[in-house]
């Protein structure tokens, strides 16, 4: 594919994606208002239905899904992991503004699961290293005590690429109420 060719297509998915994150930014935006400080009964609430993310993804099929039989599975998978991209970038927004208890810390983790699942169905390229600092996030604010970081970091880090700086896993962990 020519040079010029490509600048075409990518500034014409740029476009796309620059049409549809409008309408799905405010159904993000409705997750700023949403705790994460849960107490054990609401977190048994939550595991029964957790509204914004099938809100957040019936935004996403509604205004995502249509066009794709009338793309390339290329273009398809490049267009939704560029909407991915806007969805991932605007939550750690979101999520950096928050305190969590440690089971809010365990819904963030269900809830990124559920968005990873939901989004590997609609690809055919892996979605996992879009949510890897949003997955990162979660670890960190399920941990029972702060120390336990070290369990996963530096030289205990295991096959586990960090994509969170050290700076920003110090700004997670004290997002961690009490």
């Amino acid at each position: 594919m020519s040079n010029s060719f490509r600048k075409a297509l990518n500034v014409g998915m740029e476009q796309l994606v620059a049409t549809v994150t409008p309408r799905i930014r405010p159904v993000l935006d409705t997750v700023a208002t949403i705790s994460y400080e849960l107490s054990e009964a609401e977190y048994a609430d939550k595991e029964v239905s957790e509204p914004w993310v099938q809100r957040l993804l019936h935004s996403v099929e509604s205004n995502v899904a249509w066009l794709q039989p009338l793309m390339t599975a290329n273009n398809y998978d490049s267009f939704v992991h560029l909407v991915i991209e806007f969805i991932v970038k605007r939550l750690e927004v979101i999520m950096m503004q928050k305190t969590f208890s440690q089971l809010g810390g365990l819904q963030l983790d269900r809830d990124s699961r559920a968005l990873v699942s939901h989004f590997s169905s609609m690809t055919q390229r892996t979605v996992r290293d879009k949510f890897a600092r949003l997955t990162q996030m979660a670890t960190i604010l399920n941990l029972e005590k702060v120390s336990e970081i070290l369990d996963f970091w530096g030289e205990n880090s295991g096959s586990m690429t960090w994509s969170l700086t050290p700076a920003e896993v110090r700004r997670v962990l004290g997002l961690r109420e009490g």
